[in-house]
């Protein structure tokens, strides 16, 4: 029998989309007579947390409700791993994620994995799948025996698939106060460019862009597509090399992994650095005007043409349908 428990971050008084990918990630490692333990913060966390039951969870322990940094629940956090000492705590690799996941590493001495593409359970402890070598391997890593025996695993966008249909209830329970310097950190300035992190990390569909795209105004296009169609704009490394876009919007082997439903490259060659960041999209369209760019030869659809010319076609034929 081994708990596996999960990060549950709520936005507006809904769990995120990383939140519903890792419960159900969760509840299919505790399978085995375990349970699967939500561990939920941010505004609306109170309120919503019965409902991650319908996602996987048994139960959820509430760290904080508050509309502040996600960072301030850490000591709580730390507290419930330690009372519930579960096999693993999933995390998202988010920006909010990756914080929470050191402090809780850190704190308690944990072996640390990620992130990570797949887990399993061996005899009551993970087993972690992660790619390398520009995606050309797949290790597998195991904590060592004498590490302790909770482990902390980063988990990428996409790698599980929120449950559909469910209609349980978790149990919920209230963590107890626990400070730490981390509970006194403020917001002091925030920056649009954070929001869209988080957003390309959790998008169904994502327009990328690349240096075929030819400059910061140039993407303007592409940020209007992907308004269209709801999802969110990303970037090969030579376009952020080039200061058209933040870095942390770039997608490749030194920038994001992400696994949308729909990627769309535009301008983007498809070097093997960039394929490792999206090679596990559901599906790839690219828009390139080059017939010989590497991309095509693993794109579902490859539109040969002049991106400056389909793009706009694109997002107006899409707003027509949609009636705007």
């Amino acid at each position: 029998m081994a708990d596996v428990a999960f990060l549950a971050e709520f936005a507006d008084g809904h769990p995120t989309r990383s939140a519903l990918e890792l419960a159900a990630g969760a509840a299919e490692l505790a399978a085995a007579g375990g349970e699967a333990i939500g561990l939920a913060y941010g505004p609306g966390a109170a309120e919503g947390a019965a409902g991650l039951g319908a996602a996987g969870a048994a139960r959820v322990v509430v760290l904080g409700s508050a509309a502040a940094p996600a960072i301030t629940v850490a000591g709580p956090l730390v507290e419930a791993v330690r009372t519930a000492a579960p096999a693993a705590v999933l995390a998202p690799a988010t920006p909010n994620g990756r914080d929470l996941a050191a402090v809780l590493v850190g704190s308690l001495g944990l072996p640390a994995f990620g992130p990570v593409r797949a887990v399993h359970m061996e005899g009551g402890a993970v087993r972690c799948e992660m790619s390398t070598l520009q995606g050309a391997m797949i290790t597998a890593s195991l904590p060592a025996p004498s590490a302790p025996a909770t482990s902390g695993v980063l988990v990428s966008a996409g790698t599980y698939v929120p449950a559909e249909g469910g209609s349980g209830k978790a149990a919920v329970s209230q963590a107890p106060a626990a400070d730490s310097p981390q509970a006194r950190v403020r917001v002091v300035e925030t920056a649009a460019e954070a929001a869209a992190i988080a957003a390309l990390e959790e998008a169904e569909i994502i327009v990328a862009g690349g240096r075929g795209v030819g400059s910061e105004a140039g993407f303007e296009a592409l940020n209007q597509l992907a308004a269209a169609l709801g999802g969110a704009v990303g970037a090969s490394r030579a376009a952020a090399d080039a200061g058209w876009v933040p870095y942390q919007l770039q997608i490749g082997q030194t920038g994001k992994v992400v696994k949308p439903a729909l990627y769309l490259a535009v301008g983007i060659s498809g070097a093997i650095q960039h394929r490792v960041g999206m090679q596990a999209a559901e599906h790839i369209v690219a828009i390139n005007r080059d017939p010989d760019a590497p991309i095509g030869e693993f794109a579902d659809l490859f539109v040969v043409g002049d991106l400056f010319e389909i793009v706009p076609r694109l997002t107006a034929e899409i707003e027509r349908r949609k009636g705007t």
